[in-house]
Formats: C-alpha cells, sequence, structure tokens
C-alpha cells in the first residue's frame, strides 16, 4: 500500500519520539521495515521534511546521514501550515495531555484564529471537515462574516458573529456572540444547517475583543456564561476519593482550588461557576463521594434533583 507524505511523516515523529537523543539515520532499521524503502528514498525524505520544517536538522560530521529533531511542538505548529488535512496531527498526540494543545495553539499561523483546543479532540476531525456545515462554518469565521444557524430543535439564530470552533467536554461546538452581545456555544452536532446571515459585510475585531478574552481565559466548560457573576462553591472530597483532590493532583475544572485535608482524610476544595449547571454535573459524577458544603442555594438545587432523579426509580 501506498504511503502519504501525511502517513510517512507520522511514522517518522514516532520514531524520532522513541529515540533519546531525538536522532535517526536513512539506515534505521525501523524505518527501513515499516517504510519499505531503500536508504536512499529515506534521505530524500529527510531532506523534503527538512526544507518544509525548520524543527528537523542536519547533524554534521557524521559518517551516516543523520537528523535530529528539535523543539516538537514547533515542527507540530509548522506542520499545520504545509497540511491542509490535519486531522493526522492530532490523532498523534490524541492520548496527550491537553496542555500539549495549550502549548500548541501560538505557533498555529493559518489556522490559529479558527480552532480553539480545551481537550483532547477525539473525535476524528478528518472526517468532521468532510461535512459541508463545519466547512461553511470555518469559510464564516475566516472571513468574520455573519452566520444563521438552523439547529434541529427549530430554533433559527441569525447574524451571529462566529468566533472559533471549539472543542470542549469531548464535542465540537461553534462559539458565537450572539445580537445581545453574549458569547454562546452551539453544540456542532446539532445544527442542522449553516447559512450566511442577513446581515452583509464582516465584524470589525474590536467588536468581539472582550468575548475572545473571556473565551480564551474564564471558560471552564460549556455551561459557563459569559454574563453571569462568578460564584464559589465549597466541595468535600470524601477519603475514599481524596487523593483525587490533593493540593498537587491535576484539576478537573480550571477554577479548582485545594483549601485543606480534614482530619478524617476528606478534602475540601473550592470551584467557581457562574450557574449551576456549571457545577453539578461534575458533583454528580462523583456521587456518593463528593459533598457540596457552599453555599446553601447549591445545596438545596442539588438536592431536590436528587429527590426528583429518586422519584424516577
Amino acid at each position: 500500500m501506498k504511503l502519504t507524505y501525511n502517513e510517512i511523516f507520522n511514522i517518522f515523529i514516532e520514531e524520532f519520539n522513541k529515540r533519546n537523543p531525538k536522532e535517526l539515520d536513512i539506515y534505521d532499521e525501523v524505518l527501513q521495515e515499516k517504510l519499505q524503502k531503500s536508504p536512499k528514498t529515506i534521505q530524500r525524505y529527510f531532506e523534503l521534511f527538512q526544507t518544509k520544517y525548520n524543527s528537523i536538522v542536519e547533524v554534521k560530521q557524521r559518517r551516516k546521514k543523520t537528523y535530529k529533531l528539535i523543539t516538537p511542538i514547533d515542527l507540530l505548529g509548522e506542520s499545520l501550515e504545509h497540511f491542509e488535512d490535519i486531522g493526522w496531527v492530532f490523532s498523534m498526540i490524541q492520548e496527550g495531555d491537553p496542555k500539549t494543545f495549550k502549548a500548541l495553539e501560538p505557533y498555529t499561523q493559518q489556522e490559529k484564529h479558527i480552532y480553539k483546543f480545551f481537550t483532547s479532540p477525539f473525535e476524528d476531525l478528518k472526517e468532521l471537515e468532510k461535512k459541508h456545515t463545519f466547512q461553511r462554518l470555518k469559510s464564516i469565521i475566516k472571513a468574520r462574516g455573519y452566520a444563521k444557524i438552523y439547529f434541529v430543535d427549530g430554533k433559527v439564530l441569525d447574524n451571529l458573529k462566529c468566533l472559533k470552533l471549539v472543542f470542549l467536554d469531548n464535542n465540537w461546538y461553534i462559539a458565537y456572540v450572539d445580537n445581545e452581545e453574549n458569547l454562546a456555544f452551539g453544540r456542532f452536532s446539532f445544527i442542522q444547517k449553516v447559512e450566511y446571515g442577513s446581515k452583509y459585510g464582516s465584524y470589525q475585531p474590536s467588536s468581539v475583543t472582550k468575548h475572545l478574552h473571556f473565551l480564551e481565559n474564564n471558560i471552564q466548560n460549556a455551561m459557563t456564561l459569559f454574563y453571569a457573576p462568578k460564584q464559589k462553591a465549597i466541595l468535600q472530597a470524601l477519603p475514599e476519593v481524596a487523593h483525587y483532590f490533593y493540593k498537587d493532583m491535576k484539576k478537573f475544572l480550571t477554577s479548582q482550588r485545594y483549601i485543606k485535608t480534614l482530619e478524617d482524610g476528606s478534602v475540601l476544595f473550592s470551584v467557581e461557576y457562574t450557574q449551576e449547571l456549571e457545577v453539578l454535573p461534575f458533583v454528580q459524577k462523583w456521587l456518593p463521594h463528593i459533598v457540596v458544603k457552599e453555599p446553601q442555594e447549591l445545596q438545596d438545587v442539588f438536592r431536590k434533583k436528587l429527590q426528583q432523579a429518586l422519584e424516577l426509580f
């Protein structure tokens, strides 16, 4: 089977990342076996990728032709400039930490204003980009145009300022500014059709500065509200799960802050939220091992939801 340049490049990067230091030569047995190519052909591939990417350099003063990978994250960013099909790039780092995508964003050139990654995009972007609706949204974002979006529930919103395609909570969303100047999210799977809005021309970038800043710095999940003030909740992780919430452990919510460990081994921590739906689904996932301590209003809402759930059984 003939490999594409994308697939060959992917193999190169995989093998680079297995070596320490990150060096490969044209006689590398693994490369020869995977590519089924001669050293001379492998050298041509190295030279091709070297001309495209500053992060692959030839190592001098060696008997063998050897190449080294430097600043791998830069290379991934550079790759977005050269390949229209970028789904394979994300599949390479699919299992990585979300911080990888955060680090990758500043290096993307042509499409950095289109994508925003909060988590690893498990959905195949290559397949998604084949959809007309997805391409239409990309075109509107690039043009800073206005969009008219038809949702499957019959709702139609016109003259939306589309900001970015966002992968959040394991789903794709379109982040847009509505006619009331609120930042909102439309889940892509709930969109039936997209057209250009009834307004002609492009909106001014200055009109969405505060919305983009909020998107970059304040979004916790798809339920974060742009216009609502933040509230603070105090939660208690019981001893059975307390180790997941120690001070130096990975956070489940961006606003999560460790407070203290109690004598019984449980952990108190705080989270911020703009509405109950931003935090209660998280608490529900950890039932019965996380308890809402404050505020009372959040306790009452959660208790009511639990009672409604029990009545269904």
